[in-house]
């Protein structure tokens, strides 16, 4: 029967599951994945739904509990499909994957857009929260309501029907672009690269960096060496090569990506993109009452007004920027005493950054890497969480994978009983999307035959194995390692059976980190360094004297850290809070504001860091940068607490289980920390993470 017949019966609970390939413990089979096949899929679970739905707004009685049941129903069906087509579009790029996820996307969008200005819907819900039984509903039943009606009318559902439209065009537009904006940056990270056959070119370079770029020269058939914009690569060079002019060519190409400057100058160029995001986002803002994109994202979250994020990151900014101007004179001075030029150009940082630690604190990534080994890190991690959370993890091999090195995990509980899943995939490859992220591969939902357990999917770029070498991670890479696995634990430790609030679903943006940043913490600990950072040859631990110049690490030249974040954060903020639909600005004239307010460093007008900038303008954080430092203030607070009681004492750690990791957005954020704290958070603790507490 063809996908689009509204005769089509809608999926009620406890018939089959329409989703094809998911076939092992409901997991999805990757291999049996048929792009052709999906499509159609997805257009049948969308018919479905609508179909459903109609249907059970037909009725004459009166929308009650079960009307919500049924939507979660066809969702969950919808998400379940769609979660492993969305995944391998980022882990496994193809023109035709490509083609039909974009497709997928528009289809999505569109049906996203259709709910959430159904009026019939909206009136259900509307309707229920009126009624006499929504107060014997339980407390996240009503919060699950409430949050529905607020997303109804964030999405325009009481717009008069020509702003309706208008608003589903520019959904459906910005959907395309978000789209587009990541599909340029991958094609042009994949479309340079630099071959080396003399060994001497690239002097400088320890044995692990020179194996990571000759094993990317044999991926592609290739002798010698090769040097991509795969982020191992860059920062190999922009860290250790000796060669300025080889720093400085891939440092160009790196922050050129997708632009009009660069060796690749036009070529898949994100400029226009930028522009027509910020004006629909604008023009969305404005149709739904508010002054500017800024204060519609913040409808959402915990800061609750424009001001009050501007105060937070000005106030960091006063007290990181004298700091970090001391850092770079100091880095300078060091630098220039051996020979380099002054002032520092951006190539240099990284380079005489490392030598600097290799002076001062005795400390090198290759002094470090043999020590922690990805195999290593990952025991460090679920011993780690094991013992503040009390569960544990087992390999699947039998789980079906999208590639040979995704492994999957069961978590258990302390009693042994299975709880959650997770895919981990650590490594970079061409045609996997750069950075390090986790996403949902399925939510905690109560079904016919019990619960429907919550998976994960966990995914890192980290330099792969090497003929007759194991992979070998940096500390700043175990941290890496610790946060995303941080989001996988608030996913996979809920308590909360509805998908709307439970993991990481409608917690408030600029709170979503907390877990994730606070789990990071760890990497610091005596004990991960005593028992688990050991050679990968020898298996002798960290030397006493080289554990502790790591642990006086902990603050170096962190103000820089901060001030570069404090940088994003802003023009992020400003790009879309002065937006000005009659007169606008160039974006790059207001990040170039925003680095004389706030850098340290000089950069060349020829960066083009916006247009690589996945996390705003392809992602997420659009107006919302600011809530890594927002909620690394609260994971700094919570920490004390740890510290105070003992970073491995589990009833603290099964009290930030219970608060925040199982209560999902089942409440507010603030009451959730609160809970956990005994109160607000503050920001001392923040700023002594950082060295910065006067």
């Amino acid at each position: 029967m063809p996908a689009n017949r509204s005769s089509e019966k809608p999926l009620r609970p406890g018939e089959k599951d329409p989703v094809p390939f998911c076939s092992y413990s409901g997991l999805p089979d990757f291999p049996a994945i048929r792009i052709e096949g999906v499509l159609p899929m997805m257009q049948s679970l969308v018919a479905r739904y609508r179909t459903g739905v109609e249907q059970l707004l037909a009725q004459e009685s009166a929308p009650d509990w079960s009307f919500v049941e049924a939507e979660i129903e066809w969702a969950d069906a919808i998400d379940r499909a769609w979660s492993p087509i969305s995944h391998l579009n980022a882990v496994a790029d193809a023109p035709n994957l490509r083609e039909v996820y974009n497709a997928g996307l528009d289809l999505l969008t569109s049906h996203q857009t259709w709910r959430s200005q159904h009026r019939g819907i909206y009136q259900a819900y509307q309707g229920l929260r009126c009624s006499e039984s929504f107060q014997h509903l339980s407390p996240q039943q009503q919060r699950i309501i409430n949050l529905e009606l607020r997303d109804f009318h964030l999405a325009g559902v009481d717009l008069e029907d020509a702003a309706r439209e208008d608003y589903r065009d520019i959904v459906l537009r910005l959907s395309k672009l978000g789209a587009q904006f990541q599909e340029n940056v991958l094609d042009a990270t994949n479309a340079w690269s630099q071959h080396f056959e003399a060994e001497t070119a690239l002097a400088g370079l320890p044995a692990a960096e020179m194996r990571l770029l000759a094993e990317n020269a044999r991926a592609r058939e290739k002798s010698g060496w090769l040097v991509d914009l795969s982020y191992p690569a860059v920062a190999a060079i922009l860290t250790y090569a000796h060669d300025r002019s080889l720093r400085q060519q891939v440092y160009t190409a790196y922050v050129t990506r997708a632009s009009d400057q660069g060796p690749n100058a036009g070529q898949r160029d994100n400029t226009p993109v930028i522009w027509e995001i910020l004006a629909l986002r604008h023009r969305l803002a404005l149709l739904l009452g508010y002054a500017n994109y800024v204060e519609y994202a913040l409808a959402t979250r915990m800061a609750d007004r424009p001001e009050t994020v501007l105060v937070f990151l000005h106030d960091l900014l006063g007290q990181a920027l004298p700091a970090a101007t001391r850092q770079l004179d100091i880095l300078t001075g060091f630098a220039v005493s051996r020979g380099a030029e002054s002032p520092l150009q951006p190539w240099d940082m990284s380079f005489w950054a490392e030598r600097y630690r290799q002076a001062e604190l005795g400390l090198s990534d290759e002094l470090l890497r043999p020590y922690f080994s990805r195999h290593g890190m990952i025991a460090a991690l679920f011993h780690i969480t094991g013992r503040v959370f009390g569960i544990s993890l087992e390999r699947d091999g039998q789980v079906p994978v999208w590639h040979e090195d995704v492994c999957f995990f069961w978590l258990h509980d302390a009693d042994g009983q299975r709880c959650a899943g997770m895919f981990m995939d650590l490594f970079a490859r061409q045609n996997k999307r750069g950075g390090a992220w986790m996403d949902v591969a399925r939510s905690r939902r109560r079904v016919a035959k019990g619960i429907q357990l919550p998976v994960a999917y966990l995914n890192c770029n980290f330099p792969p194995p090497t003929e007759g070498h194991p992979s070998l991670l940096t500390h700043d890479d175990v941290q890496t390692l610790f946060h995303e696995f941080g989001h996988c634990l608030h996913h996979m430790l809920t308590e909360v059976d509805w998908p709307q609030i439970n993991g990481i679903h409608n917690v408030e943006w600029d709170a979503v980190e907390l877990p994730s940043q606070l789990l990071e913490n760890w990497c610091w600990e005596e004990h991960l360094l005593d028992g688990f950072a050991r050679h990968y040859e020898t298996g002798e631990p960290l030397p006493g004297e080289v554990k502790q110049r790591l642990l006086r690490s902990q603050h170096f030249h962190k103000a820089l850290v901060m001030i570069r974040q404090l940088e994003y954060a802003l023009c992020d903020l400003r790009l879309h809070l002065e937006y000005a639909p009659d007169a606008p600005r160039d974006p790059l004239e207001v990040l170039r504001e925003v680095r004389k307010q706030c850098s340290v460093a000089a950069t060349p007008d020829w960066n083009r860091f916006l247009n690589s900038f996945s996390h705003i303008f392809g992602g997420g954080y659009a107006a919302g940068y600011y809530s890594y430092l927002w909620a690394e203030q609260l994971a700094a607070d919570a920490w004390e607490r740890f510290l105070g009681e003992g970073p491995f004492n589990q009833e603290t750690g099964l009290s930030l289980r219970r608060e925040i990791y199982a209560a999902g957005a089942s409440r507010p954020a603030m009451e959730s920390f609160t809970a956990f704290r005994g109160r607000p958070p503050e920001p001392g603790p923040l700023l002594r993470s950082y060295g910065l507490e006067q």
